[in-house]
């Protein structure tokens, strides 16, 4: 066992068990603290992707249901969560089969999110994810259920207001 104690200086007792790993020296490793580590580590993508699947599905909901407040700022939210999670999804492709159930686990949440930003009623926003998979991580997609992109133009609410 090494010098430093995991609950003493976390820092040093990295140090010491990666030093005690590449001279081969095994003995020395505090297996119950790395192991629950390692576990820690595969946890911690695990729950970045669902925190950042909650603001993708959260923005999305809004932009179908709140039309005229969609504005850039939401799009580059949605565009650079969904970026950073198929960055995790790529680092770690395991999470990929979880997807379905992260979906399914984190809507509620996201949905109660929306309905307290938006200031409207729960049922304002369906009961189950109304989009896909593909529809979520598309960087090229945004909902537009009632056809206001084909009658305002895309990109309408982009453009700057002139007042």
């Amino acid at each position: 066992m090494t010098g430093v104690a995991f609950e003493a200086d976390l820092a040093a007792w990295a140090e010491e068990q990666a030093q005690a790993l590449a001279e081969g020296r095994l003995d020395d490793l505090d297996h119950p603290h790395l192991a629950g580590l390692l576990r820690d580590l595969g946890d911690r993508d695990r729950q970045e992707v669902r925190d950042r699947l909650g603001v993708i599905l959260t923005g999305l909901l809004r932009w179908a249901v709140q039309v005229d407040l969609r504005c850039h700022g939401w799009a580059v939210t949605i565009g650079t969560q969904r970026r950073r999670v198929l960055r995790l999804l790529r680092d770690s492709p395991s999470l990929r089969s979880a997807l379905p159930d992260l979906i399914a686990t984190v809507y509620p949440e996201a949905k109660a999110r929306a309905v307290l930003e938006s200031a409207l009623f729960d049922d304002s926003f369906s009961e189950s994810c109304p989009f896909s998979e593909a529809e979520i991580f598309d960087e090229s997609w945004l909902p537009d259920p009632h056809g206001d992109d084909l009658v305002r133009g895309a990109g309408w609410w982009q453009r700057e207001v002139i007042r």
